[in-house]
């Protein structure tokens, strides 16, 4: 916390900062277009990581006059670190922490003290994605984050922030580049990049991105492989129209990591086990596969306006052999109950989006919009295996393959199986009013949503009693102030609001009311370093009612107001409540010397219960740590005998949290910090890097409703790779 006050003091003084320019594309590796199409957004270089434009506003608008927070991972912050996990990517921004996994499966988040939904709240190139397995890939330029609530861009979507995945795009120059990336227990990492003209004209231009993964874990019996093929091609039909299309294939097969369990079903109890202990079965597996293909095409009008439309079709297969732990602890003896959780989920995606950017002005006005309208269709199909129980399993003396596990039934073409959707309409606009020769910034935004989430019955699954669609039609507004006192300097206040949709609940044949959330947020941000060095604080509030929960563990039906009890898997459903976050965030980003670049995201986040039907008022909310401070810090000689030479260093913590929100004393998770160095050297095409995460071997925990899952142990990896 001293950190982030002596931070503000340093804003003060100098003011809050952002964005740059820079240099010649082959020589960095670093050609980034400032939208997902070239034609919308000229191509604009940087120093260090920040860029002046982020797609995911959708607007024109320079970062710095944005009165909302936006914070951006580049491709040479994710080369540095030798990122292959959005895990490891997402700790260079403040507000963002991973809360857990499903079996490693795929990585749940939290933005600004909430859970962020997976049904929406992830985005490829601004459009819906798939969320099944693992959402790195080598195919991604950078990724964007957007804090707060966004119903205005995106519909639905819960309020903590929203994560965009922008992918490379075809370059109009020869690039090819090809690495190796090895590492313990078994990691093995090859990538291939290629792109270029496929005319004489660079009027046809390719790219193509493919990787191969697999590797063991220190958790004993875990292992993984997985593949990434995923090419693309831009077609300048005109100096005005392009076309881009890409197509993505994934593949991703590992075996189902169930986490630990305390023996005593305390934290300090995990103290009795090894940190490698695998509690489940070594047959049973996460398997997904995905594949995508997406059209952009663009046309410039002229200098100030441009059009866009996006469509897109996306189907992807998940099946989860889980093993699952009832009790959430052991007997005295170390005797763990287990029981399966088998089942497969087939979704299918497709929709189109259209959008009018520009900029024009009137007596004296300036105006930044964007017009919209955007349509998506969700179905899914979930099959899955009544639970089986297992037979006892001992912590202490594992023995694995005693019980025959069941096969999953099912498959997707069965036309007797209902099928869940969500169909989405929006029609949005959005103006950033610029007087007084642009010092003071008014921006004004409205969404029209209409939201249909429902079940479609057959002959076979007849329609239940009273069932209906659940019709939303929200509006979402955006009101925000932004004053620029200096060229460099922005203070901003803004307003807005999300909404989630929570549809028709199949266990008690009921409606769900929506999830709604509003936000007000405070400001600032600057240039110092004549633009190199980029400064964000922002301080807000967020209030979110109508919340759908859970409790976990237990014995009987509750006798607070609740939807429905399980009593096999002891859990409770209700609906109902207020949860409040407030916090403060800093995020500093660039270059301070043309040798030394930084990255530093520390935030201060109170999120609790308001009031709530399942949990105490004053509660924290689960899985969400007040304090977390991140810098990491890359040094590269370029002049003298060791030029090419460079050196790395991260710091990051997380400060304590607790497993649920109901804040039991005894499932308070201890705050963790690791530190991680990186070595690198570049040789005209060749280049090298040794990187060491975790080296002093902390101990450090992830955890969900008595859930623990250790962190990464101490490990190294090194990348050798060619670039011509």
């Amino acid at each position: 916390m001293n950190l982030i006050l002596r931070c503000i003091s340093l804003l003060c003084l100098t003011g809050p900062a952002v964005f740059a320019q820079s240099t010649n594309p082959k020589d960095n590796d670093y050609s980034y277009q400032t939208s997902d199409s070239t034609r919308l957004l000229k191509e604009l270089m940087v120093y260090g990581q920040k860029r002046q434009i982020a797609s995911i506003n959708k607007t024109l608008t320079p970062l710095i006059d944005l009165p909302i927070s936006v914070q951006l991972i580049d491709k040479k912050l994710i080369e540095q670190q030798q990122i292959t996990d959005i895990r490891d990517a997402i700790k260079n921004v403040s507000g963002i922490t991973v809360t857990g996994t499903y079996g490693d499966g795929y990585a749940m988040f939290n933005g600004r003290g909430f859970g962020m939904n997976f049904n929406s709240n992830f985005r490829w190139n601004g459009i819906l994605m798939q969320t099944i397995g693992r959402l790195y890939g080598d195919n991604i330029e950078r990724i964007e984050v957007l804090k707060g609530p966004a119903s205005i861009q995106y519909g639905d979507v819960a309020p903590g922030a929203v994560m965009n995945f922008v992918s490379k795009k075809p370059l109009d120059y020869d690039y090819r580049r090809f690495e190796l990336k090895v590492g313990e227990y078994g990691f093995l990492r090859p990538t291939l990049d290629l792109s270029g003209a496929l005319t004489s004209k660079k009027q046809l231009l390719y790219r193509l991105n493919a990787s191969y993964e697999s590797g063991n874990h220190f958790i004993d019996k875990i292992n993984s492989k997985s593949y990434l093929f995923a090419p693309s091609i831009t077609w300048k039909i005109t100096t005005a129209l392009e076309w881009n299309v890409e197509m993505t294939a994934k593949n991703d097969n590992r075996t189902f990591a169930p986490g630990l369990v305390s023996p005593d079903g305390t934290f300090e109890g995990l103290k009795k086990i090894p940190r490698g202990l695998f509690l489940g079965e070594p047959d049973n597996r996460h398997r997904s596969d995905e594949l995508s293909g997406y059209s952009t095409l663009s046309y410039k009008i002229n200098n100030n306006l441009s059009i866009r439309n996006v469509s897109y079709y996306s189907k992807a297969r998940e099946q989860e052999e889980a093993v699952f732990f009832p009790d959430r602890k052991a007997d005295e003896n170390g005797n763990l109950n287990r029981t399966t959780e088998f089942f497969q989920t087939f979704t299918k995606i497709a929709g189109t989006t259209l959008d009018l950017v520009g900029k024009f002005s009137t007596f004296g006005v300036h105006h930044d919009f964007v017009i919209g309208a955007d349509y998506t269709q969700r179905y899914y199909t979930m099959f899955y295996n009544d639970p089986v129980e297992l037979k006892p399993f001992n912590m202490y003396r594992p023995v694995y393959g005693e019980n025959v596990l069941p096969k999953i039934i099912g498959y997707d073409g069965d036309p007797d199986k209902p099928r869940q959707y969500i169909t989405r309409y929006g029609l949005y606009a959005q103006d950033q009013l610029k007087m007084w020769d642009e010092r003071i910034h008014l921006m004004l935004g409205l969404r029209f949503n209409k939201t249909v989430q429902g079940t479609k019955y057959t002959a076979a699954n007849p329609v239940p009693a009273n069932y209906k669609d659940d019709v939303k039609q929200p509006v979402s507004p955006r009101i925000a102030l932004l004053i620029k006192p200096l060229k460099d300097l922005s203070v901003y206040a803004s307003y807005t609001q999300s909404y989630e949709q929570n549809g028709w609940d199949e266990l008690t044949n009921i409606m769900l009311q929506s999830t709604d959330a509003k936000q007000i947020e405070f400001g600032a941000k600057s240039n110092i370093f004549s633009g190199k060095l980029g400064i964000g604080l922002s301080v807000f509030q967020i209030d979110k009612k109508n919340i759908v929960g859970y409790v976990f563990g237990l014995d009987a039906a509750p006798e607070w107001p609740h939807l429905a009890y399980n009593e096999y898997y002891k859990w409770a459903m209700y609906q109902g409540g207020h949860h409040r976050s407030r916090g403060v965030e800093l995020d500093i980003n660039g270059k301070i010397t043309p040798q030394l670049s930084i990255n530093v995201a520390t935030s201060y986040i109170n999120a609790t219960v308001i009031n709530d039907p399942a949990f105490k008022t004053g509660n924290q909310l689960e899985g969400n740590a007040k304090q977390t401070f991140n810098i990491w810090a890359n040094y590269a000689l370029d002049k003298g005998t060791l030029k090419g030479l460079e050196l790395g260093y991260g710091f990051f913590y997380k400060g304590k949290f607790y497993a649920s929100t109901e804040n039991l004393p005894d499932e308070v998770v201890k705050s963790y910090w690791s530190m991680d160095a990186s070595i690198g050297y570049t040789y005209r095409n060749f280049f090298t890097r040794f990187n060491v995460s975790n080296f002093t071997n902390n101990i450090g925990y992830l955890a969900r409703r008595g859930m623990y899952e250790p962190l990464w142990v101490r490990r190294s990896m090194l990348s050798i790779g060619v670039r011509f």
